[in-house]
Protein backbone atom coordinates (compact mmCIF):
# COMPACT_ATOMS: atom_id res chain seq x y z
CA UNK A 1 0.00 0.00 0.00
CA UNK A 2 2.94 2.40 0.88
CA UNK A 3 3.95 2.07 -2.97
CA UNK A 4 0.50 3.25 -4.42
CA UNK A 5 0.34 6.02 -1.59
CA UNK A 6 3.99 7.19 -3.09
CA UNK A 7 2.93 6.79 -7.11
CA UNK A 8 0.19 8.84 -5.83
CA UNK A 9 2.36 11.29 -4.38
CA UNK A 10 4.70 11.64 -7.16
CA UNK A 11 1.81 12.06 -9.56
CA UNK A 12 0.28 14.98 -7.29
CA UNK A 13 4.23 16.28 -7.30
CA UNK A 14 4.45 15.88 -11.06
CA UNK A 15 0.53 17.65 -11.07
CA UNK A 16 1.68 20.62 -9.07
CA UNK A 17 4.84 21.04 -11.25
CA UNK A 18 2.79 20.68 -14.85
CA UNK A 19 0.67 23.66 -13.21
CA UNK A 20 3.93 26.04 -12.38
CA UNK A 21 5.08 25.20 -15.88
CA UNK A 22 2.02 26.31 -17.10
CA UNK A 23 2.48 29.65 -15.24
CA UNK A 24 6.20 30.42 -15.84
CA UNK A 25 5.43 29.78 -19.76
CA UNK A 26 2.40 32.03 -20.05
CA UNK A 27 4.22 35.19 -17.46
CA UNK A 28 7.81 34.35 -19.45
CA UNK A 29 5.58 34.09 -22.53
CA UNK A 30 3.63 37.83 -21.77
CA UNK A 31 7.44 39.12 -21.22
CA UNK A 32 8.74 38.06 -24.17
CA UNK A 33 5.69 39.59 -26.06
CA UNK A 34 6.13 43.42 -24.42
CA UNK A 35 9.75 43.37 -24.72
CA UNK A 36 9.51 42.59 -28.72
CA UNK A 37 6.30 44.76 -29.08
CA UNK A 38 4.13 41.66 -30.62
CA UNK A 39 0.98 42.08 -32.14
CA UNK A 40 -1.86 40.76 -30.03
CA UNK A 41 -2.95 38.02 -32.67
CA UNK A 42 0.62 36.11 -31.46
CA UNK A 43 -0.65 36.01 -27.76
CA UNK A 44 -2.84 32.91 -28.89
CA UNK A 45 0.32 31.16 -30.33
CA UNK A 46 1.70 31.45 -25.77
CA UNK A 47 -1.80 29.94 -25.03
CA UNK A 48 -1.45 26.31 -27.08
CA UNK A 49 1.45 24.99 -24.54
CA UNK A 50 0.10 26.93 -20.96
CA UNK A 51 -3.81 24.91 -21.88
CA UNK A 52 -2.00 21.51 -22.49
CA UNK A 53 0.35 21.77 -19.40
CA UNK A 54 -2.45 23.21 -17.35
CA UNK A 55 -4.87 20.29 -18.21
CA UNK A 56 -2.41 17.63 -17.80
CA UNK A 57 -1.36 19.01 -14.94
CA UNK A 58 -5.28 19.46 -13.21
CA UNK A 59 -6.07 15.98 -14.75
CA UNK A 60 -3.09 14.91 -12.54
CA UNK A 61 -3.65 16.43 -9.47
CA UNK A 62 -7.63 15.18 -9.45
CA UNK A 63 -6.94 12.00 -10.20
CA UNK A 64 -4.59 12.08 -7.58
CA UNK A 65 -7.92 13.64 -5.45
CA UNK A 66 -9.50 10.51 -6.19
CA UNK A 67 -6.91 8.50 -5.68
CA UNK A 68 -6.44 6.76 -9.41
CA UNK A 69 -3.38 6.15 -10.42
CA UNK A 70 -3.12 7.16 -14.12
CA UNK A 71 0.32 6.05 -15.08
CA UNK A 72 -0.55 2.28 -14.71
CA UNK A 73 1.48 -0.64 -16.50
CA UNK A 74 -1.15 -1.32 -18.88
CA UNK A 75 -1.38 2.50 -19.71
CA UNK A 76 2.67 2.45 -20.07
CA UNK A 77 2.58 -1.22 -22.16
CA UNK A 78 -0.15 0.45 -24.58
CA UNK A 79 1.41 3.82 -25.61
CA UNK A 80 5.13 1.46 -25.71
CA UNK A 81 3.39 -0.33 -28.51
CA UNK A 82 1.81 2.56 -30.21
CA UNK A 83 4.55 4.67 -30.04
CA UNK A 84 7.31 2.07 -31.77
CA UNK A 85 4.65 1.26 -34.05
CA UNK A 86 4.08 4.39 -35.28
CA UNK A 87 7.70 5.32 -35.38
CA UNK A 88 8.71 2.89 -37.85
CA UNK A 89 5.97 3.59 -40.17
CA UNK A 90 6.55 7.25 -40.15
CA UNK A 91 10.32 6.23 -40.74
CA UNK A 92 9.06 4.30 -43.47
CA UNK A 93 8.01 7.18 -45.40
CA UNK A 94 10.29 9.14 -44.69
CA UNK A 95 12.55 6.81 -46.66
CA UNK A 96 10.36 6.32 -49.16
CA UNK A 97 9.86 9.80 -49.80
CA UNK A 98 13.88 10.64 -49.58
CA UNK A 99 14.43 8.32 -52.02
CA UNK A 100 11.43 8.55 -54.91
CA UNK A 101 10.62 12.16 -53.95
CA UNK A 102 6.74 11.40 -54.31
CA UNK A 103 5.93 14.76 -52.45
CA UNK A 104 8.21 18.09 -53.32
CA UNK A 105 10.59 18.84 -50.05
CA UNK A 106 8.65 22.04 -49.52
CA UNK A 107 5.57 20.19 -48.51
CA UNK A 108 7.42 17.28 -46.62
CA UNK A 109 7.18 18.22 -43.51
CA UNK A 110 3.22 18.33 -43.51
CA UNK A 111 3.11 14.92 -44.41
CA UNK A 112 5.56 13.77 -42.42
CA UNK A 113 3.50 15.40 -39.35
CA UNK A 114 0.24 14.78 -40.66
CA UNK A 115 0.91 10.44 -41.46
CA UNK A 116 3.02 10.28 -38.07
CA UNK A 117 0.16 11.87 -35.83
CA UNK A 118 -2.78 9.92 -37.98
CA UNK A 119 -0.39 6.52 -37.71
CA UNK A 120 -0.50 6.90 -33.72
CA UNK A 121 -3.83 7.63 -33.53
CA UNK A 122 -5.17 4.65 -36.02
CA UNK A 123 -2.75 2.19 -33.88
CA UNK A 124 -4.04 3.62 -30.60
CA UNK A 125 -7.81 3.20 -31.37
CA UNK A 126 -6.95 -0.12 -32.74
CA UNK A 127 -4.78 -1.57 -29.49
CA UNK A 128 -7.35 0.61 -27.10
CA UNK A 129 -10.54 -0.50 -28.58
CA UNK A 130 -10.50 -3.16 -31.22
CA UNK A 131 -7.86 -5.55 -30.08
Amino acid sequence: MSQANSNLAQQKRAGYLLLGGALVTLVGGIAVFFYYDAPPMSYAGILVPVVILSAFGFRSITATRNEKALGDERTRGLIGRVSINAFWWLMAIILINGFWNVVPRESAEFLYLGSGLGIFAIYYVYYRYVR
